[in-house]
């Protein structure tokens, strides 16, 4: 999949699921987490630095579930729903479906960041799809440093990978 334009990329959330939008929809299902998520991305060759927020309501599992990204004034957009093998986005642009939470990140943002394992990680514990190791403040999965030792007293987790581009998730959750 081609790599979605600069102007695009900057309107996204950090992790990765916004278009440009206003769209509102019905809820996607129950939610288990919401607050603000960050996702910064360090300069890279020509590629300047980028960095997206936004709020953010999560719910479901890496196999079914839903994430739906929202505006400082609480409009709705961009509402992603998945099932094993199929994601949608819904968007003020209508519809777009991809094989995976990966694939969708990827031509979003243009950076493969592990959406499926985010609801496992907010929980503070590894993603059981694939092997980790632990590390002082966290674990180490997929290629990311997952700090967790605010989670629990500040609702904060901190997310790292250090291969180039070099990106930081940053999730706070609200109380």
């Amino acid at each position: 999949m081609a790599t979605a334009p600069a102007w695009l990329r900057r309107t996204l959330l950090g992790a990765g699921l916004c278009w440009l939008a206003g769209c509102a929809t019905a809820p996607s299902g129950p939610v288990d987490y919401s607050g603000r998520l960050a996702v910064t991305v360090a300069a890279e060759g020509d590629r300047p630095a980028e960095s997206h927020s936004a709020a953010f309501e999560l719910g479901g599992d890496a196999h079914q579930g839903h994430l739906r990204l929202l505006s400082p004034l609480g409009t709705v957009v961009a509402d992603a729903t998945w099932e094993a093998d199929h994601v949608r986005l819904e968007t003020g642009d209508g519809p777009r479906d991809y094989p995976s939470l990966e694939a969708l990140a990827e031509d979003a943002l243009g950076q493969a960041i592990p959406l499926g394992a985010l609801l496992a990680w907010l929980q503070g514990r590894p993603w059981n799809g694939a092997p980790h190791e632990a590390e002082a403040q966290g674990f180490h999965q997929l290629g990311w440093s997952v700090d967790i030792h605010a989670l629990k007293t500040e609702g904060a987790l901190v997310a790292r990978r250090d291969s180039p581009p070099a990106v930081t998730l940053r999730a706070r959750l609200d109380r």
